[in-house]
């Protein structure tokens, strides 16, 4: 049997050229990453200039399946964000790369804090989105989020960011519940020599990464990084200075060492502190205030290739995080050991399996005179899980109908059991047709199981017997070529939610407890397209349209209410066109606009944003940008408070402004 893979160029890893001259970076702290995606090869970025769309849709991605696989080929809702998708954005930090990806909600919520998520339920504490970068998972169970600002690296040394709209829950397991963001970054084999990038702008006031790798003899590479930056106060709804500066640093590398013929170890680690400012409002009053976070993590990475379809992997790392601000300190540390294996089973059949084990611990001290305490204040949670999925070929390579589930257990709500049914038709060698149904889940976090908020009038309570939500999901998609210049991908789904979490009010009003009171429907449609118009001109529309329809289970007594509190935490329209013109070989010029519709119960107008880079190659080995993002208007709110009113914590969202930078980058 030829297989999807089997079609593939996959190795363990490209051989090593050795480089004369070692640059020294001091003070490393070690962190964490992944083999280079069970060994694919992917195409340098001079490559992907020059790539027709049917190259590119013969790229490998491994989300879909965990495993490597053709674009094209993927059953699932896939949006892949290139190393030139990257280097064209004139992005600094990672949340500002996913407003590309149809069906993703990014709203900066201050200088430093994003709310992030995908179809739906959007908000500063999203919890249905799981974030992954190498393989290691960066949400926290404090509330099932992401920390938006403890997540960077050098993007000059991302691969791809590959984003799956709708559940991966029977590979990826709980909380990847509307989808799936999967930072790949490069091997240490493709980044030997030297690379320093500065940026100087209005908002972004300094950045500086200095990146070195060199060849450690046949077969072994090591990437030493360091990045900093400075980045501006944004302004009030009224106008006025916030005070949500933001300051960070990191150090990491990675090693990617070719052990055997067919075998390869990855080594990653990283540190990380920053601080980051805040306004919170208290009784009527503003205060400003800041959090101090830091943290680092070691990874490692086993994978032996046993074929063009089979490869087995052993993934172990260590993560660590301190967190401290107004109200609450956060120490974490988390371990996790997964391990999977795919190959051909009989003559049809490509199986991927897996198991993995995860310990979180966290030590949580609560600020002297908060309203808000936990019991216990520390806490340590396991988590059991094992998956398996089949890939069958009845009908021959054109038709798959895939097969899977992952059982998991935890201790919050016990056994979980997520499956998955899809199909996939390549009708045509330039059309494909995939539909699927999947089930996932939300486990419970601690802050909703195990808080209590005294703030005098009320009492909010959590609840350790929470279940956890649960998603139904339907989906279909079309991905289609009609000609060598243009192609889409469409997709329309269809949500049915159970169980979401929210609260339970007494008939006194005064005692709050949180409960699975809420049900509900989303449904809607993702359009991307890549047009080539002409050998120096590419377009990229991207389009999606979501409606949410969310309600509780006691809607007469009017006892209830859910977390969200809003069928609109999500724009219901969204699109962007970004333009990529080379004005001549050493010139380009770049325009990304977004349209973002209003969110009426979040007092939060629609709003049109421009951004617009102009890229010189100065030489081959110096590029120099000039980046303008939010061209249209001095400044504008992109998520407000709810119905005016402050969150628990009081933080003040703030406005985008307007800005300019210049970046410089040196490779050597």
């Amino acid at each position: 049997m030829i297989g999807r893979l089997g079609r593939l160029d996959v190795h363990v890893a490209p051989a090593s050229r050795a480089r004369a001259n070692a640059l020294v970076l001091a003070a490393l702290f070690p962190c964490a990453s992944n083999w280079a995606e069970a060994g694919s090869s992917a195409p340098a970025v001079s490559d992907l200039k020059e790539m027709s769309i049917q190259e590119l849709m013969e790229v490998p991605v491994t989300s879909a399946a965990r495993r490597p696989e053709k674009y094209a080929d993927a059953a699932a809702a896939l949006f892949v964000i290139s190393r030139e998708d990257i280097r064209r954005s004139g992005a600094t930090k990672i949340p500002e790369l996913l407003r590309m990806v149809p069906g993703l909600q990014v709203a900066q919520l201050d200088a430093n804090k994003w709310a992030i998520s995908a179809r739906g339920f959007n908000g500063r504490h999203a919890s249905k989105l799981l974030v992954q970068m190498d393989g290691r998972t960066l949400y926290t169970p404090l509330y099932s989020g992401v920390y938006w600002d403890a997540q960077d690296t050098v993007l000059d040394d991302i691969e791809r960011i590959e984003v799956i709209r709708g559940s991966g829950a029977t590979l990826w397991g709980s909380n990847a519940v509307n989808g799936v963001v999967n930072i790949i970054t490069r091997s240490s084999h493709e980044t030997e020599g030297g690379l320093a990038k500065l940026v100087v702008g209005t908002e972004e006031r300094i950045l500086g990464a200095v990146r070195y790798g060199r060849s450690l003899g046949e077969g072994k590479s090591l990437r030493l990084y360091a990045k900093g930056f400075d980045r501006d106060s944004s302004l009030t709804m009224t106008g006025e200075d916030a005070a949500d500066d933001w300051r960070d640093g990191r150090l990491g590398f990675r090693a990617d060492l070719e052990l055997t013929a067919r075998d390869g170890l990855t080594l990653q680690g990283n540190g990380y502190w920053g601080n980051a400012g805040a306004t919170v409002s208290r009784r009527g009053a503003t205060t400003e205030t800041e959090t101090d976070s830091s943290g680092g993590s070691l990874l490692a990475r086993w994978i032996r290739q046993q074929g063009l379809d089979a490869a087995t992997e052993l993934k172990v790392y260590y993560d660590q995080t301190h967190r401290a601000n107004w109200t609450l300190t956060e120490v974490r540390d988390i371990f996790d050991v997964d391990f999977q294996q795919y190959f051909p089973f009989a003559e049809k059949h490509l199986l991927v399996w897996g198991a993995g084990y995860r310990l979180t611990r966290d030590d949580l001290s609560v600020t002297s005179g908060s309203a808000l305490e936990f019991d216990p204040r520390s806490r340590d949670d396991s988590t059991w899980s094992a998956f398996i999925q089949d890939d069958f070929s009845p009908l021959g390579d054109d038709f798959h109908l895939i097969l899977g589930a992952k059982v998991e257990h935890n201790d919050y709500t016990g056994w979980e059991v997520q499956p998955n049914i899809r199909m996939l038709w390549n009708a045509t060698p330039s059309t494909t047709l995939w539909a699927g149904v999947s089930r996932a889940v939300r486990i419970t976090s601690r802050f909703n199981s195990d808080s209590y908020i005294d703030a005098g009038v009320i009492l909010v309570s959590g609840n350790p017997d929470l279940e956890s939500e649960r998603l139904t999901a339907y989906e279909v998609g079309l991905r289609m070529r009609p000609t060598e210049r243009f192609s889409f991908d469409l997709t329309l789904f269809f949500n049915d939610y159970d169980q979401l979490q929210g609260y339970e009010t007494s008939q006194n009003g005064r005692l709050t407890v949180s409960a699975n009171v809420g049900h509900g429907e989303g449904y809607g449609a993702e359009l991307a397209s890549n047009w080539h118009v002409t050998s120096i001109w590419r377009l990229k529309l991207a389009y999606s349209w979501l409606r949410m329809e969310l309600g509780t289970d006691d809607p007469v007594s009017g006892t209830s209410i859910l977390s969200l509190a809003s069928d609109d935490s999500a724009p219901r329209h969204q699109a962007s066109l970004r333009s990529w013109l080379d004005l001549r070989p050493d010139l380009e010029l770049d325009a990304n606009l977004y349209y973002v519709d209003e969110l009426v119960n979040f007092n939060t107008p629609a709003y049109l944003r421009l951004d617009i880079r102009l890229g010189w190659q100065v030489r081959p080995d110096f590029e120099l940008s000039l980046v303008g993002k939010n061209l249209l208007d001095d400044a504008h709110p992109e998520f407000s408070k709810f119905g005016g009113n402050s969150e628990p914590e009081g933080l003040v969202y703030t406005q985008v402004e307007r800005s300019l930078m210049v970046q410089a980058k040196w490779e050597f």
